[in-house]
């Protein structure tokens, strides 16, 4: 798979981070959608909507630089429309181009395309969630239809199949016909598989992703552990006692605790506590932080198969809960747990080191709780 990819580093002399930044469905809004899909017995669809960007037009002057031989291709493509613009600057034949479609790799072109699509939905009559840039709702035949998107992968639902494709078919006419639908009761979404198998129940499993990360750790997990930790999970040794790793096996430990933040944010959730811990240690591992790695691998290798079941008893219920654990880390800080679930699962948990020592258990729980609260409000 090959892209041409635009040159838009010239861009931020002008262009301020926070003017070219796009909104993506927030992972919380994609996790109770699949819940109400599942309690109101909803079919499902993901959109993947092909060459996304080429889609939208640019809304300022782009002018692009083409040097040898890519001014040569052009010229090949249309003699007539480029030759005579091409110029000889030193020994190199130059073209200048203006782009007039929001080209892979200029800083606007994902907000461009959001912007689009955002519009395209709202002219099918869709109204945005206040709460999420990336969830749209529409009443049709007295259900609702529900659309979240990450950039040009969309996941939609509603009671009866054949609206689906009657979406579909106005995305068709407004994107081409390459547009693909999967229909079905599983999906795969976001490096997350979703099983609507079972009635009234939602399953995500991460199995190939991994059985990746097996695949790149350079020792081989042979044995399963019962727990992702030990209770010394978050005991340090001081530095002068310290073995730490070598540089190859700390970018190694870099990337396999990166790739396990990933994982326990969406499928994995019960390995939170440690890959929260781990986090803070890429900077200077140490042996130690290497075996409570390894723990986390064997603990998922004698769970692989296991999956995240979401149910909801009451669409109008939230049920929270929030804890905290006094004074367990080595600076004497202490770690909060959250989880928010409907019935069956954590549609949304977190586990974090809190960032101010406390005096007390319960102190640190009325930390813990303001630690929850933007996601409990939200």
């Amino acid at each position: 798979k090959a892209r041409s990819c635009a040159d838009g580093r010239t861009k931020r002399r002008y262009i301020k981070k926070e003017d070219a930044s796009s909104p993506t469905v927030a992972l919380e809004a994609i996790f109770i959608t699949m819940c109400i899909d599942a309690a109101e017995g909803r079919s499902a669809a993901t959109i993947d909507i092909p060459g996304a960007f080429l889609h939208a037009d640019n809304d300022e002057d782009v002018i692009m630089q083409l040097r040898g031989k890519l001014a040569e291709l052009m010229v090949q493509i249309d003699p007539e429309l480029y030759g005579k613009y091409v110029v000889m600057e030193g020994k190199q034949k130059v073209l200048y181009v203006k782009a007039q479609k929001a080209c892979y790799g200029l800083l606007r072109s994902s907000l461009l395309f959001y912007l689009k699509l955002k519009g395209d939905l709202e002219s099918l009559g869709f109204e945005f969630n206040p709460y999420d840039p990336c969830t749209a709702n529409k009443m049709i035949n007295g259900h609702q239809m529900t659309v979240v998107f990450h950039v040009d992968d969309l996941k939609v639902s509603h009671k009866d199949e054949k609206q689906i494709d009657c979406f579909a078919d106005e995305l068709r006419k407004i994107y081409g016909e390459k547009l693909t639908v999967n229909k079905g009761k599983v999906h795969d979404y976001l490096g997350m598989m979703i099983d609507y198998t079972q009635n009234g129940k939602v399953q995500i499993s991460m199995i190939k992703f991994i059985k990746k990360i097996f695949e790149i750790f350079p020792e081989l997990i042979s044995s399963t552990a019962a727990t992702p930790a030990s209770d010394r999970l978050f005991q340090i040794r001081d530095e002068a006692d310290a073995k730490f790793l070598d540089e190859e096996r700390a970018d190694m430990f870099h990337s396999i605790v990166a790739m396990l933040l990933f994982l326990c944010m969406r499928a994995r959730r019960d390995i939170q506590t440690p890959v929260s811990f781990l986090t803070t240690r890429v900077q200077k591992p140490d042996e130690d932080d290497w075996g409570k790695l390894k723990r986390v691998l064997k603990y998922l290798k004698g769970t692989l198969y296991m999956k995240l079941t979401l149910e909801v008893d009451n669409l109008s219920i939230l049920k929270w809960w929030i804890d905290a654990s006094f004074a367990v880390h080595q600076d004497m800080r202490s770690h909060t747990g959250a989880m928010l679930t409907m019935g069956k699962g954590g549609i949304y948990s977190m586990s974090s080191k809190q960032k101010i020592n406390t005096k007390s258990s319960t102190e640190a729980e009325l930390v813990g709780v303001d630690d929850g609260m933007p996601m409990v409000m939200w």
